[in-house]
């Protein structure tokens, strides 16, 4: 059996790659298409690197859709070609929607995994969205009741993250593993997986932690880097701080920290779900900012509060992230324990997420295909 697949950055590599090797359990399949390291390690033939498609924003797309619109076009003639047994993607709506679209008037069936923000904004996309696929793999519990009404399959997996973490567990044991103090003061810096991401906040990040070494000289910053590119780059822009970089290793970064400072996204629910007190803080593209801000619906942006329904963790968006802003919302949280409120939120939170996410998410899969 025949499966293509594409996946358009971080997040999405490491959700799909789990659950390519549980399909690969109950058939013989042959997974190609678009992805990243790990889902080449779960038997994936890779047409595209996946960095090709790993941009955000409005404006920042744009000078990247010549090439965009060429992978497209491969892939298309791929599909044709193939004429596999399914398309399954995840992530990169704007892209892997389309591809979707496309499948589906070959009459290969369409799956996606992850929902779009549709709970944010745009909801105005729910029936185009359930006109070009086939089956939703929902990863949050309210996502299915958006889609009723529309005829689209949609099903709650439960969210891979769960299978990854657990909550809470003891810094020292992922200090001790990246080689950082065991009793230190440990901050977590996250500032993206995408270069534009970190050209744009890695500066915001260093400033506010030159202002928090200041007040604590014995304070250690560490910053996991998606690809070996960023490492580079990240290494460069560090210089001389007190501060290490490595290679992956996002989760047992978040894990060692005693609070963690993100870029609102994964990342920002990746540290709750670790029981880690969080700052989220972003800036984007004005004019990205000013068109996505008309067409936001909801309180909140980051998916930890929203699911909290309430200001669970700090959220410092545009102009409210500046420096100043973002060491008075993180130094407390250096300084103190978490919170029991906190914890005991985090914890439900986790709770509602977990479960044997791959092994069902392949389940659904293959019912839909058979």
């Amino acid at each position: 059996m025949q499966i293509c697949v594409a996946a358009g950055e971080v997040s999405g590599d490491q959700i799909l790659a789990p659950i390519l090797s549980r399909v690969s359990e109950f058939a013989p399949v042959v997974f190609s298409g678009i992805g990243g390291p790990k889902m080449i390690k779960a038997g994936m033939y890779p047409i595209f690197p996946m960095d090709h498609l790993s941009v955000m924003g409005i404006m920042e797309v744009v000078p990247r859709l010549p090439k965009l619109i060429l992978i497209r076009q491969q892939m298309r003639h791929y599909l044709e070609a193939l004429q596999p047994s399914a398309l399954v993607t995840c992530d990169a709506p704007d892209f892997n929607l389309s591809l979707c679209a496309f499948a589906k008037s070959l009459g290969v069936p369409a799956i996606h995994v992850v929902s779009p923000s549709v709970w944010a904004w745009r909801q105005s996309r729910i029936p185009k969205i359930a006109r070009q696929i086939d089956l939703l793999l929902c990863v949050f519990p309210f996502e299915p009741a958006l889609y009723k009404g529309t005829g689209l399959r949609c099903e709650f997996i439960g969210h891979p993250l769960t299978t990854q973490i657990r909550f809470n567990p003891d810094p020292a044991v992922s200090a001790a593993a990246l080689k950082l103090p065991v009793d230190g003061l440990i901050l977590g810096m996250l500032p993206g997986s995408r270069e534009s991401e970190v050209k744009r906040l890695l500066p915001l990040f260093l400033a506010v932690f030159d202002r928090l070494v200041a007040e604590d000289k014995d304070l250690v910053g560490v910053i996991p880097a998606a690809t070996g590119d960023l490492y580079e780059l990240i290494q460069s822009m560090v210089g001389l701080r007190p501060m290490r970089v490595v290679h992956g290793k996002s989760q047992a970064v978040i894990a060692a920290s005693k609070a963690v400072l993100v870029a609102s996204g994964t990342a920002a629910l990746e540290s709750v779900l670790t029981g880690r007190p969080t700052v989220a803080a972003y800036k984007m593209n004005p004019w990205t900012y000013r068109l996505v801000k008309s067409k936001v619906k909801t309180e909140f942006v980051t998916l930890p509060n929203f699911l909290a329904n309430h200001g669970l963790i700090p959220e410092l968006i545009q102009e409210k992230a500046s420096v100043k802003s973002i060491v008075d919302a993180i130094l407390p949280m250096l300084k103190e324990s978490p919170a029991n409120q906190f914890l005991t939120e985090a914890q439900k939170i986790y709770d509602s997420l977990a479960g044997d996410v791959s092994g069902r998410a392949a389940e659904v899969i293959l019912e839909q295909l058979s």
